[in-house]
């Protein structure tokens, strides 16, 4: 199985190497002597050629990308990859990125090569490049062991946030602060069968408010299964949350989503993705939060379409919550809401490192029942109705292999019909990530 698949990279090499040597104009004698010396199988010869073109000041991304395909016949894979990075800010940006994946596979890190291969079958590459990626995509993930695989992603961000919301974010407190994320999520696959494992672990701090830091955790099962014309996800999950150190919710999930093999968008469905899903939970609340006690469901549907160098993606959620509420002595608070979140995102590759992204969401919330609020001497009952307006700005810059830095810009807008819960926030992040 190894060597076909190695035979595989060698194939999928060779059929692209030819266009990228015919590009470099005629000349420099050492880059056409590496050249004839690949073509002939003396790969070790071609390597000494260019990397004399190389230290003769020829640079150019035809030089490079045939370095990194000699460097990959001659198994110095980390050669390799580091000539193909640089090739991610020039119009071979594409084919760049599925080298890395074939580099990242043939390296037994096939998690890493998924994520390179996912990005070449983008709808900025070529179409050719775009089946070859689809097809490295189909290949089965293959580990030491044989039985288990894992792919994680972890996020570290700084920012500032003028107008820190409590937990659930439908209140705001008039402070100011600055605030850090940390967020690590992992999935581990078991066996050649669908099943995974998964937890997800957020922290927010802020400083110096530290009453409103949160916390959340959660961690759960999936099976995957082919029903012929898709795939349907099936999860169950634990997860748990904390306010200013008191825990404030624990939830038993289940869920399911559907992705089918071809949408209504995009051409015969290549270029685009949808899925509908639906979940269903049972809340309970901490000591000092028993009014969040109760059910949660949501229905959701989410598509995706490419259009030019441009990546469109929408969703909407349905949210129907069922909680006790809050009663004291004069006052009820309704905390069941009803809500409908439309969210929209534009995002574009500006360069092989750079992606820009601008989003969206429209969220109504309509509360089940009529808020009884003391005002002075008298109680008042209102229905209470919530229209959250929000808008992102995002850039992503990719350092080196999986690792990006992110800068996100967030101004959020909430009219209420009852005054007290209006408000303006704006939130200004910048951080690193990766996937892994």
């Amino acid at each position: 199985m190894r060597l076909s698949r190695l035979a595989t990279f060698f194939i999928a090499l060779m059929v692209l190497a030819p266009a990228s040597m015919a590009r470099e104009p005629a000349g420099n004698r050492n880059f056409e002597a590496g050249v004839e010396a690949f073509i002939e199988g003396d790969l070790t010869r071609a390597r000494a050629y260019f990397e004399r073109a190389r230290a003769g000041c020829l640079n150019t991304p035809s030089l490079l990308y045939n370095m990194g395909v000699v460097y990959f016949r001659l198994g110095q894979h980390d050669s390799a990859e580091a000539v193909f990075l640089e090739l991610l800010d020039t119009p071979d940006a594409s084919l760049a990125r599925y080298n890395l994946g074939l580099v990242k596979r043939a390296s037994g890190q096939d998690w890493a090569a998924r994520q390179w291969f996912e990005q070449a079958a983008g709808p900025e590459s070529p179409e050719k490049l775009r089946a070859l990626a689809l097809r490295q995509l189909d290949e089965p993930i293959a580990t030491g062991f044989q039985a288990f695989a894992g792919e994680g992603y972890l996020a570290a961000t700084l920012g500032y946030d003028n107008n820190i919301a409590g937990t659930p974010d439908d209140a705001s407190s008039n402070q100011a602060g600055a605030l850090v994320d940390l967020f690590a999520a992992g999935k581990v696959f078991i066996g050649a069968g669908g099943l995974s494992l998964q937890s997800v672990a957020f922290s927010r701090q802020y400083h110096p408010n530290t009453d409103f830091d949160n916390r959340y955790l959660s961690t759960g099962a999936s099976w995957l299964e082919d029903t012929g014309a898709g795939e349907l996800t099936s999860t169950v999950t634990l997860a748990a949350s904390w306010f200013d150190g008191d825990t404030l919710e624990r939830e038993v999930r289940l869920a399911a989503l559907y992705r089918p093999d071809r949408c209504v968008f995009g051409n015969e469905g290549l270029l685009s993705d949808c899925s509908v899903s639906g979940s269903v939970s049972t809340i309970e609340g901490g000591s000092g939060f028993s009014a969040y006690d109760g059910d949660l469901l949501r229905l959701g549907a989410s598509a995706q379409k490419a259009v030019g160098n441009l990546t469109l993606t929408g969703q909407y959620q349905l949210e129907l919550n069922d909680r006790k509420d809050l009663t004291t002595l004069q006052e009820f608070f309704s905390l069941s809401p009803v809500r409908n979140l439309v969210w929209a995102e534009a995002r574009s590759a500006v360069s092989g490192r750079l992606s820009l992204a601008a989003r969206g969401d429209i969220r109504h919330s309509r509360y089940k029942d009529n808020h009884q609020l003391a005002l002075g001497s008298e109680v008042v009952s209102e229905r209470r109705t919530d229209n959250r307006l929000r808008g992102t700005l995002l850039a992503e810059y990719r350092l080196i292999d999986q690792w990006m830095v992110v800068a996100e810009w967030s101004l959020s807008e909430n009219r209420s019909t009852i005054e007290r819960y209006s408000y303006s926030r704006l939130e200004v992040m910048i951080g690193i990530e990766a996937g892994f």
